[in-house]
């Protein structure tokens, strides 16, 4: 009994390993299944087998930390999703979507690079038009979530007035998929031709390829990346770039999976 005791106490500890691969993995994870998740942990540690299979899953959050904390892993995974090309005259500025604060209805900060550089795009006169995403509240978690396209139309307004960029609104988007699908079908009833695709540098590779799977002349222009360092020298930049690389990562596996890319 005391040594089934003991067992439990040490893995609730190892368990508290898995709970960064857990917001990895999702970030917008809240206390509930976070809890759920270090006392799912915890309870394999009454058998020997799942102790023994909790000691392994540890062990490998441990060696991939310190890889990603001491070694130039993450720069060169990095390097194989930036897609960054020279912007040329275009028909239409495509503003990827981001995250939202919900509960401050604010968009987030890779949001806001997004639009700064489409709007940067847009006064230098690379094209006359902005597509936004007019988001679903639950794909956030958070069903009273703000649009993130009307929350960032609502910002140009406010900043250029009548004088600002034709808005394109995409209703009801949930993901860079059916963003690709609602901007071939816009370009296609207009009889547009290049679009200026925006978005953030890791996210850069599976856009492009989405949109150019459904045979849109595409430019990937790249915003800045405002949650951590490019460079990725410091220890703490790379820890924060990990949940973007495995996300996209894991993003690119599926799109191929699914022929969409």
């Amino acid at each position: 009994m005391l040594r089934r005791v003991e067992r439990l106490l040490m893995a609730a500890g190892l368990s508290l390993l898995l709970l960064p691969l857990g917001l990895v993995i999702n970030p917008e994870l809240g206390l509930g299944p976070l809890l759920g998740l270090w006392l799912g942990g915890a309870l394999l540690g009454l058998y020997g087998p799942t102790f023994r299979i909790l000691l392994l899953g540890s062990g490998l959050c441990a060696l991939l930390v310190a890889a990603v904390v001491f070694t130039p892993l993450t720069r060169v995974l990095m390097n194989g999703l930036v897609v960054d090309e020279a912007p040329q005259k275009a028909d239409l500025i495509v503003v990827l979507g981001g995250g939202m604060h919900c509960g401050a209805g604010e968009l987030e900060a890779s949001s806001l690079a997004r639009l700064v550089k489409g709007l940067e795009l847009w006064r230098a006169g690379y094209a006359p038009r902005i597509s936004l995403s007019d988001t679903m509240g639950e794909i956030f978690g958070d069903a009273r979530c703000p649009s993130l396209g009307l929350e960032a139309r609502t910002r140009v307004q406010a900043l250029y007035g009548t004088e600002g960029p034709e808005i394109v609104l995409l209703p009801q988007m949930r993901t860079t998929r059916t963003e690709a699908l609602a901007v071939a079908r816009v370009v296609r009833e207009q009889g547009w031709n290049r679009v200026l695709l925006v978005t953030t540098p890791a996210h850069s590779r599976r856009a492009a390829g989405a949109f150019r799977k459904l045979g849109l002349e595409v430019v990937s222009v790249v915003s800045s990346e405002p949650r951590f360092d490019l460079a990725l020298t410091a220890p703490a930049d790379r820890l924060q770039a990990l949940t973007p690389l495995a996300r996209e990562y894991l993003g690119l596996l599926k799109y191929r999976l699914q022929g969409w890319l």
